[in-house]
Formats: C-alpha cells, structure tokens, sequence
C-alpha cells in the first residue's frame, strides 16, 4: 500500500496521534528511529510500519504502509526526517508486579521521565510507577530518551495514593529522595523489596507522598542542595542496583 495525498484519512489520523487525546482515542503511539523501531519489533509492540518512498521493509513479518516524502514528513515529529515509523498499541499495564521500583512524582520534564525509564532498565527495576499528573508516558521526547528502554518495563500510571498503598501491602520499603531527608543514602545497605520515589523538577516530592514514604533519603553533597531529578534517580538507583 502506498499513499501520496496529504488530505488520506489515514494521514489524518496519524496526525493526531501528534497530542495525548488523539492517542488516547486510537489506542496506539507513533515511534521513529530505526534503533527505537528494533527494540519494538523485538519485544512485539510494533503492529504497523510506515516506510518513506525509496526504502524497503525491513521487518517482512509486519505490514507496511509506503509513504511518499512529503506525507512522510506531514506525519513524522522530528526535524532530522527518517524513512521509518512504527505505529505500536499503547500501553495497559495495571498490575503491581516485581519488588524493586521507581517510582515518579509529577515529573514534568520528557527528557527526565524517560531517563528515568532507562535507569530502571539499566539497574534492574521491576517497574516505573508514574503519578496521574506526570509527563505523558508516550510523548515523542519521552519515548526517544528512553533509548527503547519503554519496551522493555512495565510501566503503571495512576494515583499514587493508592498505588504506594499497595506497595506497602507487599512489604515494599517507600523511600521518598528529598534535600532535607533524614537517613542518608550511605546508610542505607541495598535490598530487593524497595521503592525509590522522585519528585518534580521544581517542587520535589509532594507532601502527602511524603508522608507516605517510610523513610526520606537523602543524597550526602558537599556544595549544591539539589540535583536534577533524572542524575539523583540514577545515584538511587545504582546504590540499589540488582
């Protein structure tokens, strides 16, 4: 199949896909990038590939829809135009599962969540917990800075009130990072039945998920009070790493 009109209804509806509503009503997410596209045909999230004119398929298992360059770039995101895209369904993942976890307060920033994404990965987390109010997991910048870590973990997103709740069930030890924490990182010895929560760019933790946590940690410094959340969930995550 191959279109070349800009005004295709399937055209249309890739577009959308451009905002949180539009892949909200769809069910799907566009990812490009051949490296971010090879991760999601390995761990099958990729359902449809989009190919510009003057390339051939390179995953012959999955369908294709050929593109011509101007249609390609209508419905592409990034400035530096490619020749592939896959269309992947969104993510429903609900359940708690695992021991270890990441868990993100109002991160805002996309770069910083999907860092935060592909720290988990690296140090072996179970799974990323994402507050109702965080960056939206499928945003372009998002999935581009996980580097395909997002294909490879779990990810849960919805009120942390209830979600620490049942972490704490489990025997989950909650460990809110803030400036002002009490136990500090060095004192902590590693375990497997951990989770490490982060808070906004700006405001850190909020205060009712403070409350929450059983214990506020603290990263020792000799000079700034704070760091960038994305470099302090890595220093976390690697003292606790499996």
């Amino acid at each position: 199949m191959r279109i070349d009109s800009l005004t295709n209804a399937q055209v249309k509806r890739w577009v959308t896909l451009h905002s949180v509503k539009g892949r909200d009503e769809h069910g799907v997410f566009l990812v490009e990038g051949e490296h971010l596209i090879e991760e999601a045909v390995k761990t099958g999230w990729a359902k449809k590939l989009l190919i510009r004119e003057g390339y051939d398929n390179p995953y012959l298992s999955l369908d294709a829809v050929h593109l011509s360059t101007p249609v390609f770039k209508k419905v592409s995101q990034v400035e530096s135009l490619g020749w592939i895209m896959a269309e992947c369904a969104l993510p429903k993942s609900t359940a708690i599962r695992g021991t270890r976890f990441l868990v993100a307060d109002r991160i805002q920033d996309p770069g910083n969540l999907g860092t935060i994404l592909r720290i988990a990965v690296a140090f072996g987390f179970d799974q990323v917990i994402c507050s109702s109010d965080c960056v939206d997991l499928t945003n372009d910048k998002v999935i581009r800075s996980t580097q395909g870590a997002i294909f490879h973990l779990p990810v849960v997103r919805g009120p942390l009130e209830g979600l620490l709740e049942t972490l704490k069930a489990q025997g989950i030890t909650l460990y809110a990072t803030a400036a002002s924490g009490e136990l500090a990182l060095s004192q902590v010895p590693p375990h497997d039945r951990v989770a490490l929560i982060l808070g906004n760019e700006g405001a850190g933790v909020s205060h009712s998920v403070l409350n929450q946590a059983d214990h506020r940690l603290k990263i020792e410094m000799s000079a700034f009070e704070s760091l960038n959340v994305a470099i302090a969930a890595g220093i976390v995550a690697y003292h606790f790493r499996k």
